[in-house]
């Protein structure tokens, strides 16, 4: 793996999710993902060491911790995760308990035009981390969660 890429699991995943729905203690993630507390805090430190996440506040002898919204460069392996947790998010579309859009392209092109879809994927990322980095998040609202990929062969 090289220094860019960073290992994401399933269960950092579920810690994501959480996080996105406001700051918690490492105690509060593992109730919310249902987790052993020692993976939960094992992970949350691989996280704010690669400034994934970081400490906002303490609560009692506990860190309140809260995603940064910097974006995870995915590996091969991680592609992996990232699709059983898209998996979880199919199944609650399933049982009417989110709304979403999922749809999927495959076309043979140029290498011109491969290159603009990639830069339009890559564009749009970065607006919707833009939105991520605007000011404070708001107490309640929706939960959005957006996978992007694309791969050229």
């Amino acid at each position: 793996m090289g220094q860019s890429e960073f290992f994401i699991d399933t269960g950092m995943l579920d810690l994501f999710h959480a996080l996105a729905k406001g700051p918690a203690t490492v105690p509060a993630l593992a109730d919310a993902t249902g987790r052993p507390v020692a993976r939960v805090a094992r992970d949350i430190d691989r996280l704010l060491k690669h400034g994934y996440v970081e400490v906002v506040d303490r609560k009692g002898e506990h860190n309140v911790y809260r995603g940064t919204g910097k974006d995870i460069p995915a590996t091969a392996g991680s592609g992996k995760h990232m699709l059983e947790h898209l998996k979880k998010g199919v199944d609650l579309l399933e049982r009417g308990k989110a709304r979403g859009t999922m749809t999927s392209a495959v076309l043979k092109t140029t290498e011109e035009k491969a290159n603009a879809i990639f830069d339009m994927i890559l564009e749009l990322r970065e607006r919707v981390s833009e939105i991520d980095r605007e000011g404070e998040e708001p107490a309640e609202g929706p939960l959005v969660t957006v996978f992007f990929g694309l791969m050229i062969e």
